[in-house]
């Protein structure tokens, strides 16, 4: 039978590297392996590897607060909203003969 490459000795050492913030590459490199077998073995060890996202959501756009009021759609007089047979809502030029004048 084979040797498995992740023992629990290099588990416990990768994740105590992944804590520090080490990237997946930079671990591979320390155990000679690739980093899609670290991201890897880091997805089946999810209670030892926490997810990273929290840290990189502070670099994108912050939602809007609640207490904004949403914006008013814009209204195109020459524009029409209709119903598509998949229920899809649309907005199609205004035809005078089916729509009536525009308002």
């Amino acid at each position: 039978m084979r040797e498995l490459f992740w023992t629990e000795d290099r588990i416990a050492k990768a994740a105590q590297l992944w804590n520090e913030g080490r990237s997946a590459r930079a671990i591979a490199e320390l155990f000679g392996s690739k980093k899609n077998t670290v991201i890897n073995m880091a997805h089946r060890n999810r209670d030892r590897f926490p997810a990273r996202q929290d840290a990189r959501q502070d670099t994108r756009q912050k939602p809007p607060e609640a207490d904004a009021a949403p914006a008013a759609p814009i209204r195109h007089p020459d524009r029409v909203r209709r119903v598509t047979f998949s229920g899809a809502e649309v907005t199609m030029p205004r035809v005078p003969f089916i729509d009536g004048p525009a308002p």
